[in-house]
């Protein structure tokens, strides 16, 4: 009897706390699409200030950060939707919502593996395909540009190399290779005349 009072108090208590939550999350919900995110960010703020395990206030706050362009800590925010939440739809929207962030950094490749998180948790997200692939797009150009600017970097570096005035090293370094091939050569031409003198007559 005593253990059945028990969860009957527990329950009562998380009611109970969970409604000043709640409360906080639609204040900072009707701030939000009033685009008073400043306003929204402290609302979310005191709802996870009473339950700091609520996904959804964290994931509404990482909304809010990202409006404020303050993808660093939405990006924090977002992490921890993913990694702590049982409900699917958050984490895929937290992968797709990191993903935005990277985009706006210019982060390409970690915008990729967030859209690429966010279609392995739902597949059938097809603004996340567009973005994913619009990342990959972007990226290979990129990619084609750089090809040509290090391929004039790397010409350029051989050229000075071949412009360079030999140091006295270099030289010295240049005379001895060449003094070891003439000996290798003379090596050679020496045994060859060894061996191909006609036998002698007798």
């Amino acid at each position: 009897m005593k253990y059945l009072i028990a969860i009957i108090l527990f329950l009562i208590t998380a009611i109970v706390n969970a409604q000043p939550v709640n409360n906080y999350i639609k204040k900072g919900n009707d701030a939000y699409r009033q685009n008073d995110y400043a306003a929204a960010i402290e609302s979310y703020k005191d709802a996870l200030r009473k339950d700091p395990t609520n996904t959804v206030a964290r994931f509404n706050l990482a909304n809010a950060l990202q409006k404020q362009n303050e993808t660093g800590e939405a990006r924090k925010n977002y992490d921890e939707v993913i990694e702590k939440s049982d409900v699917n739809s958050l984490r895929s929207g937290s992968n797709y919502n990191k993903g935005i962030a990277y985009l706006k950094e210019k982060d390409l490749l970690n915008a990729i593996a967030s859209f690429k998180e966010c279609l392995k948790q739902d597949p059938n997200d097809d603004s996340a395909r567009e973005n994913l692939q619009k990342a990959l797009n972007e990226l290979k150009k990129q990619q084609q540009k750089t090809q040509p600017q290090q391929q004039k970097q790397q010409q350029q570096k051989q050229k000075q190399q071949k412009n360079q005035p030999l140091n006295k090293d270099m030289m010295q370094q240049k005379f001895n290779e060449l003094r070891n091939q003439e000996k290798q050569l003379q090596q050679k031409l020496q045994s060859k005349s060894t061996t191909n003198q006609p036998e002698k007559d007798w």
